[in-house]
């Protein structure tokens, strides 16, 4: 997932928090590729006009 920079696609939504979405999922992709061993978790809720997440490192 790291190396696809799927976040990129997601930054050209036309949604205001389409940008700092799709750069938090790069980060978390890219998070994680560096800790395999380890676990993030990305989690997005809400409705698709409205959507929030939060993010979890454990290594």
């Amino acid at each position: 997932m790291a190396s696809t920079h799927f976040g990129q696609t997601l930054a050209g939504l036309p949604h205001p928090s389409a940008a700092s979405f799709g750069e938090s999922l790069d980060s978390a992709a890219a998070l994680s590729a560096q800790y395999p061993a380890g676990r993030v978790v990305f989690t997005v809720y809400g409705p698709f006009d409205q959507l929030n997440g939060t993010m979890l490192a454990l290594q």
